[in-house]
């Protein structure tokens, strides 16, 4: 196969070139030789991403046991857990274009021959799977791992002995309201984040590493080794080996990243409850590969897969428990009835051939096809009056006595009004709270909802009040709630004119979302006022340039047909 390096590396032309190479110490025998990229995105700020620097070592020497050469190179990380906040959070999700921008523009100006991705969490990781999609070379993507969960036998609200970070701030509304003492509210914070890696429970990030191998695009049983494993070392290995194959095959990611292949990690994502983030980003990955898929197709592919995985926050059981019952393999050994088996993988082979051997080890924790958690999906689309383009919600975390819910509006124009009210114990019993102008435009950024509905949960609001939104929701977030409301209320969609007191309706098994107030048709016939991008820097460039969430608020990276 013809090296994309030649372009820049041939004598005599290029010589230039070489000798800048040579600065930096490499060979004549090393520029004969496939150059690839290690993309690693380590740093010190996210403890999902605190590893990696120790794994590109082991995939620099897998490249080279292969015949190839490495070059590394660095990208930004930012960690959702950390960037909380009004402000903090509306900087995460344009993240995810920032990444596959960089990627893009460093494969391509140095002609690089394939490429080992590096990430581990929320918005890294499909920000990595699009850059691969869209620079179509061959591509493995590996992940750090999670961390190892804490151990909480006794008043876990999850039901199970293992706890993550996220029962913090649910915690919070448990202080707040004298149901737990300081003290134990400091064990949690000392005890609930015992090593490094991504979240312990099935937030966005571990969602996103389990698609990631789900597609393909990951070597089978990768996705949920913990960070501080052992394994973890050997597969990064065996992932530089790998990269190496698929180059001396031509085999590059669009060969991999195929409807198909968005499919199989789709009804993966039902299976295993993952994140509602898992929408956008699968159909931002989906765009930039140039695949036809649709919100609606998400929906609809999610319903024939139920939930069988009952982690947390779908359940009592951490990533830790999940690997131990056989991870992404058992779970698709188990699916495999209903998956496109002849999809093409980074190990070269089919899905068929990768998950022979695979079986379940715990039944608890991987559920049988025929006795599953729920019959419910793991994800579900809702239409109506108040979301004509749809909305996002996850059966799989809500209460079964809140899979319907009906009440009075609560308005409040950001999340910090909605915080505020919350904290002050204004919110009741009953009411349907909806925080709007969050959205892709309108936040800017679509920061999540994350702390409102932790601290509801903690209040013991969690199923006693729906919160709806156009802005986004964590992977940890369990109780009943709507995001993704499109269009948005920054573009003028049905949810800027909500009222306090309209009565709203949620059906996540009808996948209807109504607004039942009589006036209400009449109503999106006046013209309402739209909020100014008063967002500065990037953000402001961000909010005037993305797409719907329906779309998966990408950044348009090609002309539309």
């Amino acid at each position: 196969m013809f090296h994309r390096s030649k372009d820049i590396l041939n004598q005599p032309e290029w010589s230039n070139v070489r000798a800048l190479y040579k600065s930096n110490g490499f060979t004549d025998e090393e520029l004969e030789k496939p150059i690839i990229a290690v993309v690693n995105s380590f740093n010190t700020i996210c403890p999902g991403h605190y590893n990696l620097n120790n794994l590109t070592q082991y995939v620099r020497e897998g490249i080279r046991a292969a015949g190839g050469t490495p070059v590394e190179f660095g990208t930004i990380a930012a960690c959702d857990g950390m960037a909380m906040g009004h402000k903090g959070m509306r900087h995460i999700l344009p993240t995810r274009e920032l990444i596959a921008n960089d990627i893009e523009m460093m494969i391509e100006a140095h002609r690089l021959d394939g490429m080992v991705l590096l990430g581990s969490c929320d918005k890294i990781v499909p920000g990595m799977l699009m850059a691969a999609a869209r620079l179509d070379i061959p591509a493995v993507f590996v992940n750090g791992g999670p961390t190892l969960p804490g151990r909480m036998k006794e008043n876990n609200p999850y039901g199970g002995e293992h706890i993550d970070h996220s029962i913090i701030q649910q915690s919070l509304g448990s202080l707040n309201t004298d149901t737990m003492s300081w003290d134990q509210y400091m064990w949690l914070e000392d005890n609930a984040c015992p090593t490094i890696g991504s979240c312990a429970m099935l937030g966005t990030a571990n969602t996103m590493c389990c698609l990631a191998e789900a597609m393909g695009m990951s070597l089978p049983g990768s996705a949920v080794i913990p960070a501080v494993y052992s394994h973890r070392m050997a597969i990064a290995f065996q992932s530089g080996k790998a990269v190496m194959k698929l180059v001396h095959k031509g085999i590059t990611a669009r060969q991999i990243i195929t409807r198909q292949a968005l499919t199989n990690a789709i009804k993966v994502n039902s299976a295993i409850g993952g994140s509602t983030n898992a929408v956008l980003h699968t159909l931002a990955i989906a765009y930039e590969g140039e695949i036809d898929l649709s919100l609606e197709d998400f929906g609809n592919i999610s319903r024939e897969v139920p939930h069988l995985s009952p982690m947390i926050p779908g359940g009592p059981y951490a990533l830790l428990d999940f690997y131990e019952a056989g991870g992404i393999p058992a779970i698709m050994k188990e699916l495999e009835t209903v998956l496109d088996l002849d999809t093409i993988t980074v190990t070269g082979k089919t899905l068929e051939e990768n998950i022979k051997n695979a079986r379940v080890l715990n039944k608890d924790v991987i559920k049988d096809l025929s006795n599953p958690v729920t019959t419910n999906s793991g994800i579900a689309i809702l239409k109506g009056n108040l979301a004509p383009e749809g909305a996002v919600t996850k059966p799989s975390a809500i209460p079964k006595d809140a899979l319907t819910f009906t009440g009075p509006a609560v308005v409040f124009e950001s999340e910090k009004d909605a915080l505020e009210e919350i904290a002050t114990n204004k919110v009741q019993a009953g009411n349907v709270i909806v925080i709007r102008n969050e959205g892709p435009k309108g936040g800017p950024g679509m920061p999540e909802m994350y702390k409102a509905m932790k601290m509801l949960v903690g209040m013991n609001l969690g199923s006693r009040v729906c919160v709806i939104t156009d802005g986004r929701f964590s992977g940890s977030n369990n109780g009943c709630f709507v995001g993704h409301i499109c269009p948005e209320a920054a573009v003028g969609g049905p949810i800027a004119y909500v009222k306090n007191g309209d009565i709203i309706s949620v059906d996540v098994e009808g996948g209807s979302i109504q607004v039942l107030s009589e006036d209400f048709e009449d109503r999106l016939k006046e013209k309402v006022q739209l909020p100014k991008n008063k967002a500065q820097g990037y953000l402001h460039v961000y909010a005037n340039i993305v797409t719907s969430a329906s779309r998966g608020a990408v950044i348009p990276t090609r002309e539309e047909a």
